[in-house]
């Protein structure tokens, strides 16, 4: 027969004991509810190490980069400098002592929201990696600042246009037989009928079937890419793109007005280009290192 527990064995002893551990549990208990908040308050952890908590001012280092790679910002000069390291097309090197630890108080709202507080819970010299999706960052593309265009398109042979629209999309004066370059995609222009008496310009393009030719910018610039001329027939011309999705978010061109702008996506057969900021539609990557506090 098993015994009964022997804080229960003696009637008269049973009261005792039950008091002496319920006493020792309510100790513990408060013991370790002060521990939890001294550190809540303190930002210290289990070493005694001060954390990053809201309301700190705070010295942090960082190195953002868009998901292709590419280092947007950063505090680091060793990261600016590095020729080694891409970094995007918005981004621009300055002087070696503007390089230095970025400062805050975390919560008060001056950065991105997601940024600031993923220093919380930081120790000095201890490193956190965030994603930011668009909408926690820089916000979606408008759609007023995108436009869509077929990756395999085609184009007339021949175009008429009257002497502004000549000047504007060649930039030079018209004249009967000149040989200028398209704007956009590079090949041989001629003009086949121009008389200055009358406002009317007609122009053939003079691509060259199965050729590749730079389009939407200057190559020695890092602007644009590749179009091939898969077919010329007597009224029109096709042409293909040679774009992929991995060029998405990396490729910058220039329109035929001079406006920039960047390869957003590709979908269902056409590309979309982003007239607006770099940052505006991407993933931002932090990479984060608290350096120190100033308060």
């Amino acid at each position: 027969m098993r015994r009964p527990s022997s804080l229960v064995l003696d009637r008269k002893g049973v009261e005792a004991p039950i008091a002496v551990t319920a006493t020792v549990l309510v100790v513990c208990l408060l013991i370790v509810a002060g521990l939890a908040i001294a550190e809540n308050f303190s930002g210290g952890n289990d070493d005694g190490v001060r954390t990053a908590v809201n309301g700190d001012s705070v010295k942090v280092d960082f190195i953002g980069t868009f998901d292709n790679g590419r280092v947007f910002d950063t505090s680091l000069w060793s990261v600016a400098s590095d020729d080694e390291v891409p970094k995007s097309f918005s981004f621009t090197k300055k002087q070696q002592s503007q390089y230095v630890p970025l400062e805050f108080t975390i919560g008060e709202g001056r950065l991105l929201a997601k940024f600031e507080s993923a220093v919380i819970g930081l120790a000095a010299g201890e490193t956190r990696t965030i994603t930011l999706t668009p909408e926690e960052g820089y916000g979606l593309v408008p759609a007023s600042k995108l436009t869509s265009h077929h990756i395999i398109d085609e184009i007339p042979l021949r175009q008429t246009m009257n002497l502004t629209e000549f000047e504007d999309f060649f930039g030079e004066a018209a004249a009967n037989g000149l040989v200028v370059s398209h704007p956009v995609y590079g090949w041989d222009v001629v003009i086949e009928t121009y008389s200055p008496n009358v406002d009317e310009v007609i122009v053939r393009n003079q691509p060259v079937q199965g050729m590749k030719y730079w389009s939407y910018g200057d190559r020695d610039a890092s602007q644009g890419w590749e179009v091939r001329v898969n077919a010329v027939d007597s009224d029109s011309i096709t042409i293909e793109n040679m774009l992929n999705t991995n060029m998405v978010n990396s490729v910058k061109g220039v329109d035929a007005d001079g406006e920039s702008f960047f390869l957003h996506a590709i979908e269902d057969g056409r590309m979309y280009f982003k007239y607006s900021v770099e940052r505006v539609g991407q993933n931002l990557n932090f990479e984060i290192t608290l350096v120190g506090f100033t308060n």
